[in-house]
């Protein structure tokens, strides 16, 4: 009898270690499926975010002509040109922002954030809207971005640290 006993204790240990093995890969394959879920979720929300200002344009005329005012000569705008175009390049800041961090934290695609990264900083040394812009909002965003961006508009010329 005590042999049956051991024997079928030791069954059990071997029954529990196997479940326990099963839950773990099945545990596994779960937050693999999450994680990929996410990455998905966080892909759509950069891709929306990088849209929106550009369908902004593209759906008002008006829009489209004082964003392309403020791009070629912001300081010769009104002030209310330029309030509309400051909203406007807030939103390309901050979907700049995204894709920075979730680049970051790998939740994006390497590709999409090469891609909009080289897209943003094209604007940044063609358009000058975008560096008056900068220097006054860069207060808004925190580090490492703003040192990013900043960066990036020294770069090639004097940027938002000079005064117009």
């Amino acid at each position: 009898m005590k042999v049956k006993l051991e024997t079928l204790a030791r069954v059990a240990e071997i029954a529990g270690a196997i479940a326990v093995v099963v839950s773990v890969i099945y545990l596994a394959l779960q937050i693999s499926a999450n994680t990929k879920l996410l990455r998905s979720q966080a892909h759509y929300n950069a891709i929306s975010l990088g849209e929106r200002p550009l369908e902004l344009v593209v759906e008002n005329e008006s829009l489209a002509s004082l964003v392309a005012q403020c791009n070629a000569t912001p300081n010769d705008v009104s002030a209310a040109t330029w309030e509309r175009c400051f909203n406007y390049y807030l939103m390309q800041f901050n979907a700049w922002e995204y894709f920075y961090y979730q680049s970051l934290d790998g939740s994006i695609p390497k590709e999409l954030w090469v891609g909009s990264d080289s897209y943003y900083k094209s604007l940044v040394k063609t358009k000058p809207g975008y560096q008056r812009s900068w220097r006054e909002l860069q207060t808004s965003f925190d580090e490492p971005f703003r040192s990013y961006v900043t960066d990036e508009f020294n770069r090639d010329s004097p940027g938002p640290a000079a005064d117009n």
